[in-house]
């Protein structure tokens, strides 16, 4: 089989856009349209390279078992859920506070994703008071016209009595003009909000001198997931990724290379699968160790 067909072949099967392609090889979508068609006159070889090296990447990805990072209903992930139930029921404000991998994202997502009238937002470096709003207003249908309190007026007229939740992950990147939009939108609409972050987040919300305790007077709960999951909630999550990890040795080996941490724990299992694979081996101990001393500590 031709290159081409091959190609044409990959892509009717994952139901894969030419789009898709271009960008996996730097081409614009008009390339892989003319290249499809036999009719692309340029630099063939070169793009031939490169389609057979995506054809052989997109191969290894379909060979290679899945490791699943399904939400498990561990005993942390369970306190989470139920601070912003509880949040979200009384229209309170609740915080949930950790370290980087400790499942804070994940039952976040979970709980949108099982509430239609929660609304997720995941805060990044840029988002300013304005581009927060921006943000709630295209959720909300709202238009965006007008200055910061024109925007905040027109979300609190559609969240009023609404009963929704507002959750914002990374919420400890948000300045404290943007905490205080927050505040505002609680007040006037009467919506619960949840705010998840890095430890530093419950400084932000302080003030360093105490400043903004009228912010932080808002706070009804406030749920620390430490810096690492138990011994417990980490076997979970790796058994339900690995079942490997069901043997006991596994597990410690797991546990000690990871840390604790689930997303350093999804790195290493994906590398242990892959390494194992590749040399037709069983998950092992010693494989778990070897591929761990690659893992930035």
């Amino acid at each position: 089989m031709e290159l081409r067909e091959q190609l044409q072949e990959l892509m009717n099967r994952q139901s894969l856009s030419q789009v898709h392609v271009a960008r996996a090889i730097g081409k614009s979508a008009a390339v892989i349209n003319q290249y499809l068609q036999g009719k692309y006159t340029g630099d063939v070889e070169s793009v031939n390279e490169l389609i057979a090296g995506f054809i052989q990447r997109e191969r290894e990805k379909a060979q290679s078992r899945k490791i699943n990072f399904d939400f498990v209903p561990t005993k942390s992930a369970r306190y989470g859920m139920e601070l912003i139930t509880y949040a979200h029921l009384e229209c309170d404000i609740g915080v949930l506070t950790g370290a980087a991998g400790v499942g804070k994202t994940m039952i976040m997502r979970e709980y949108a994703d099982k509430h239609r009238d929660a609304i997720l937002i995941e805060a990044d470096p840029g988002y300013t008071a304005r581009v927060l709003l921006e943000d709630l207003c295209n959720r909300l249908g709202v238009s965006k016209r007008g200055n910061i309190h024109d925007l905040s007026d027109g979300c609190i007229q559609a969240l009023r009595d609404s009963g929704r939740l507002l959750l914002i992950d990374e919420a400890e990147l948000l300045p404290y003009r943007a905490l205080e939009v927050l505040r505002r939108l609680h007040d006037k609409a009467g919506i619960g909000i949840v705010l998840a972050g890095m430890p530093r987040l419950l400084v932000n919300l302080r003030g360093k001198r105490g400043e903004f305790a009228q912010l932080y007077s808002r706070v009804g709960l406030s749920l620390p997931l430490g810096d690492a999951l138990s011994r417990d909630d980490f076997n979970l999550l790796a058994v339900s990724m690995m079942p490997e990890a069901a043997d006991v040795k596994i597990s410690d080996a797991l546990f000690t290379s990871a840390r604790g941490n689930a997303r350093r724990l999804g790195k290493l299992l994906r590398g242990v699968n892959r390494t194992c694979e590749i040399n037709n081996t069983p998950v092992s101990v010693a494989a778990v160790k070897k591929f761990a001393e690659m893992l930035i500590h």
